[in-house]
C-alpha cells in the first residue's frame, strides 16, 4: 500500500484514495459504515450482537458434478433483517471490486457453459473440487482484506467481515457469500495458481466455478507433469487456508469423454447425451403415465421432489442447448397441465421432504 496515502482518524489508518480509485464508499466508522448501508449506528451494532441467532439453520441433500448423491450440505440461510443490509453491502462494497476472468460462478452475465467453454478442444483435461469451501472462508480473511488489500481502516473492515460471516465463516445462504468467497479465493490461492502455471507454460487455462477447479492445456501432458500440477494446487490451497477434494481430482485426455461442471467440452459445449436423453425418457413417461408412478423410478422422495429435479435439469440444459431444452420444457408443461398435484401428494411430500 506504500503508493496509497494513509490517512489517520482517532489514531487509526486508512487509504482513502485506494478506497475511492476502486468505486468503493469511504467509511471511516461505525456511522458512516452504517450510514452507507441504509441504517442506524444502533441497528448495525444490534445486527453484530445478534447476528449468530439471525439465521436459521437446516441441511440439504448434495449432488455431484453429474447429480450423484453424496451427503448432506449445511444451509445458513439469514433472517430478512440480515439479508436486507447484506444485499445492501453486496451492491455497494462487493459488486464494484474486479471479478478476473477465470471466476465463473456468482458472477453477474457469467454462466457455466462460459466457464466450460474455455476448455473446449484441450489435450487433456484436470478437474478438482475444493473441500468444504464456504465454510474455508473464513471472517479473520476476509478482514484482513478489507484492511490491507482494500483500505479500510481496522474497525471498519471487521464489521464488514462480521456482517458476512456466521460464527468465523462465510454462511451457504447469505447474498454476499458467493462474491465474498470469490473475492477471498482470488486473494489466497488463485493468483498463485495463475502465476505458477505460467512459470511452468503460457498454454494453461484455469478457471474455478465456486469450489469446482478446472486446469487445461492444448498439447499433451506426461503424467509427471499432471502430477506436478495437482500437488501445486493442493500446496497453494492450504496455505490459503483450504483443502483439495482428493477423492474427486481426475484428469480426461482428449480421446475420452472430457467434462466441464458436467458438461461434455471435447469439440463444443454440449450436454451429456445419455442425460439428456434420461431426461427426455423421463418427462416422456411423466407425460403419458403420470408423475406418481415416476418418482419412485427416479430415486426423487415425492411427485413434487421429482417436479422439482426435473426443473432443475432443464435450467441446466437451456444454459447449454436453449432449442433442445425448450421442447422438453413443453412436453413437461403439458405433463404439469394434466397432472396436477393432488392434496396426497402435498401430504406426502411433507411428510418424506421435512
Amino acid at each position: 500500500m506504500s503508493s496509497y496515502t494513509e490517512t489517520r482518524i482517532d489514531g487509526v489508518e486508512f487509504f482513502p484514495d485506494k478506497i475511492m480509485k476502486l468505486g468503493l464508499p469511504l467509511a471511516v466508522d461505525d456511522m458512516s459504515l452504517a450510514n452507507h448501508l441504509g441504517i442506524r449506528g444502533k441497528t448495525l451494532w444490534w445486527l453484530i450482537h445478534k447476528r449468530k441467532s439471525l439465521y436459521t439453520l437446516f441441511t440439504l441433500p448434495k449432488r455431484g458434478r453429474a447429480g450423484a448423491r453424496g451427503g448432506r450440505r449445511s444451509i445458513q440461510n439469514p433472517a430478512d433483517s440480515m439479508k436486507a443490509v447484506q444485499k445492501n453491502l453486496l451492491v455497494r462494497f462487493l459488486e464494484p471490486l474486479p471479478m478476473a476472468e477465470h471466476i465463473g460462478a456468482y458472477v453477474l452475465g457469467r454462466s457455466c457453459k462460459d466457464t466450460a467453454a474455455q476448455h473446449v478442444g484441450k489435450s487433456i483435461i484436470i478437474s478438482m473440487d475444493i473441500k468444504d469451501f464456504f465454510p474455508s472462508v473464513r471472517q479473520s480473511v476476509i478482514k484482513r482484506f478489507f484492511n490491507e488489500d482494500i483500505g479500510y481502516n481496522y474497525p471498519v473492515a471487521s464489521l464488514l467481515a462480521a456482517l458476512v460471516t456466521y460464527g468465523n465463516f462465510v454462511p451457504q445462504g447469505a447474498p454476499t457469500s458467493g462474491a465474498i468467497a470469490n473475492i477471498i479465493a482470488n486473494y489466497t490461492f488463485d493468483q498463485k495458481i495463475l502465476n505458477s502455471l505460467r512459470q511452468l507454460d503460457e498454454g494453461w487455462t484455469y478457471t474455478r466455478y465456486s469450489d469446482d477447479i478446472d486446469i487445461s492445456h492444448p498439447e499433451k501432458q506426461s503424467e509427471e507433469r499432471v502430477q506436478e500440477i495437482i500437488r501445486m494446487v493442493a500446496l497453494h490451497l492450504k496455505t490459503g487456508g483450504f483443502r483439495l477434494n482428493t477423492e474427486k481430482t481426475k484428469t480426461e485426455p482428449y480421446y475420452k469423454q472430457q467434462r466441464v461442471l458436467g458438461m461434455v467440452v471435447n469439440e463444443k459445449v454440449n450436454v451429456p447425451r445419455w442425460e439428456f436423453m434420461r431426461v427426455r425418457s423421463l418427462i416422456h413417461n411423466c407425460l403419458m403415465h403420470g408423475f406418481k408412478t415416476q418418482y419412485s423410478r427416479a430415486d426423487a422422495k415425492s411427485t413434487i421432489s421429482l417436479k422439482s429435479h426435473i426443473r432443475g435439469k432443464l435450467a441446466f440444459f437451456k444454459n447449454v442447448d436453449a432449442v433442445k431444452a425448450q421442447r422438453l420444457k413443453d412436453k413437461f408443461d403439458i405433463a404439469c397441465e394434466i397432472y396436477k398435484d393432488s392434496k396426497e401428494d402435498e401430504v406426502q411430500f411433507n411428510a418424506d421432504d421435512s
